[in-house]
């Protein structure tokens, strides 16, 4: 999804708190798509490595995929 597209379609993140943990740190985004949130984004940040989930309710995938989230809710609308 492009910039242009997200904003188009009203997609908006926001950023959640970053939780310091014994070896990094933690921070879970919302998702909103039209003001009701479709899903999270979290991030983890080890010494020597960083990892990405995207979240929705029970499922999940790897990295940053704001277009699958928007697959999960069934809103293709948006095209």
């Amino acid at each position: 999804m492009t910039l242009q597209q997200a904003i188009k379609a009203n997609v908006r993140i926001e950023h959640g708190h970053r939780i310091t943990t014994l070896r990094g740190w933690c921070r879970h985004d919302r998702v909103l798509l039209d003001g009701r949130e479709i899903g999270r984004i979290r991030t983890r940040r080890a010494k020597d490595r960083i990892e990405i989930t995207t979240l929705s309710g029970n499922l999940y995938t790897t990295g940053y995929d704001i277009d699958w989230l928007i697959r999960q809710t069934g809103s293709e609308s948006w095209f």
